[in-house]
């Protein structure tokens, strides 16, 4: 069919982002790029909003239709827990969903989504939505883990196809957690879970455990 050979676009738009979505689908075109509009979630809002917060490494990268009408593609991310913060016990894997990817040639691209490669590093915020567990805040809650020059590894957190704004109720903003170190982070992210009751000990939504 002509359509798979063009390239689709979704984009998201809900007032209150990592709680509930709303979706349109668009032919891609040659436009310039465009950015999907999030609420800013600081430290604080990511680590309330989460379900599961743990320190991974990607283990495998899936695409596939969510649906018998092949309408959406989303892709399946299968991480293996290396530091547990909040409910995914340590060589466990999960697996985390985003919405996108590429089944053949047809390929779906959500602007401000989290984004996943084999190999990497990741601390993530992760809220369930349905039988899956989504990143929260979209982009937001997947940060990269990546080693300056000096070996030590620090945050990125990838925003290029996001527009944040300022929630409605913003409070006390903590700065953004781009180029700091992984254990600065880590520090502040365990002393705002400290604050919290902990959740059940069975396993999360997506998760297995150690075969090996």
């Amino acid at each position: 069919m002509a359509h798979r050979n063009q390239q689709r676009r979704l984009a998201l738009f809900s007032g209150q982002l990592g709680v509930s979505l709303a979706t349109s689908l668009w032919l891609w075109t040659a436009s310039p790029a465009t950015a999907t509009t999030l609420v800013r979630l600081d430290l604080a809002a990511l680590t309330e909003r989460a379900d599961r917060v743990f320190v991974g490494t990607v283990e495998r990268v899936v695409s596939h239709y969510l649906d018998d009408q092949q309408r959406y593609i989303v892709t399946d991310v299968t991480l293996r827990s290396e530091r547990d913060l909040w409910g995914v016990p340590v060589g466990s894997t999960i697996v985390i969903r985003h919405l996108g990817g590429v089944v053949g040639e047809l390929g779906q691209r959500v602007h401000g989504e989290a984004s996943y490669a084999v190999g990497e590093q990741v601390l993530l915020f992760a809220t369930q939505r349905g039988d899956a567990l989504y990143a929260a805040g979209m982009t937001q809650g997947a940060m990269h883990i990546v080693r300056d020059a000096q070996g030590t590894a620090r945050v990125q957190v990838d925003l290029s196809s996001a527009e944040l704004v300022q929630p409605t109720n913003p409070g006390v903003a903590q700065p953004s957690p781009e180029g700091q170190t992984l254990q600065e982070v880590l520090l502040h992210v365990q002393a705002l879970l400290a604050k919290r009751s902990r959740p059940q000990t069975s396993p999360p939504t997506g998760a297995q455990k150690e075969t090996r």
